[in-house]
């Protein structure tokens, strides 16, 4: 029985020493200094892991769970009367960073060509860089503020060193480019309830799923192109055949091509599926 007692003491204390360690530093992270920000101050650097985001964002872990979380870096910031909250998360892939940023970012003011995928606000910048989501909001939404905050961020993508998210070649046509901002890839119902709810219904019954969804959307017309990825040939086509008064296309096992509009459109859909 002592010896039963130890082991366990044993292994709980391996646990909690590999959480100390796994919340340290993490010079993975394009993290901001105080040489960053002359007369500035850093009060807050710290590193969140799995379950530990619940702690952080009450109500608001879960998407990134179903995304795939690996570790956050949270640094709050005070620098010339503004207030900062910097937060890094890092994904499993850029595809998961990627996602989170495209369901997450609404109304951007501006997009600036500091990076590929970016969204500027006057209170906010948000970025998918690699595998990284990165939020950083301030306090003022003012002029001053929002030029503060894109400085820092020009900071942080001088030092990252991510291959960014690559979008499908069959979205990369030339008379796509115009839409590609409302590029969406969802990979679970959190992210169709913050990123496109008219699908939701549809994916109730899937689970292990990756969409790839580009909506273009007028006042009198629609259409919603997406490439389905499926972690079983058995659902590809069972939402083939759930879903089959839409125009779909069985490209292998596990994807799919699934178009849906408003209007009757054969150049446009044969365009999707070619």
């Amino acid at each position: 029985m002592a010896r039963r007692f130890l082991n366990f003491r044993l292994i709980t204390f391996l646990f909690f020493l590999a959480g100390m360690i796994y919340a340290q530093a993490d010079t993975d992270f394009p993290a901001l200094t105080t040489n960053d920000i002359p007369g500035g101050k850093i009060s807050r650097t710290s590193y969140f892991g799995g379950e530990a985001l619940w702690g952080i964002i009450d109500g608001g872990a879960d998407i990134y769970l179903e995304y795939g979380f690996d570790k956050l870096l949270l640094q709050e910031i005070s620098w010339k009367q503004t207030n900062f909250r910097v937060e890094f998360y890092r994904m499993i892939d850029p595809v998961s960073a990627y996602g989170i940023f495209s369901v997450s970012h609404l109304k951007c003011g501006k997009r600036d060509t500091l990076s590929k995928y970016v969204c500027i606000t006057p209170f906010q910048v948000q970025c998918a860089l690699g595998r990284f989501y990165i939020s950083i909001a301030n306090d003022k939404g003012t002029k001053e503020a929002g030029l503060l905050t894109i400085k820092l961020f020009g900071i942080i993508l001088s030092r990252s060193k991510e291959t960014l998210f690559e979008i499908p070649a069959r979205f990369s046509k030339p008379e796509l480019a115009s839409h590609l901002t409302n590029l969406k890839v969802i990979k679970g119902s959190l992210g169709f309830q913050n990123g496109f709810p008219a699908w939701s219904e549809k994916f109730e019954q899937f689970s292990k799923y990756t969409v790839y969804l580009l909506p273009e959307e007028a006042e009198d017309d629609f259409s919603y192109a997406a490439i389905i990825y499926f972690d079983s040939a058995a659902d590809t086509k069972r939402f083939a055949d759930e879903n089959s008064k839409y125009a779909s296309k069985i490209v292998s096992e596990k994807e799919l091509l699934f178009y849906e509009s408003g209007k009757a459109n054969p150049a446009a859909l044969m365009r999707f599926f070619n």
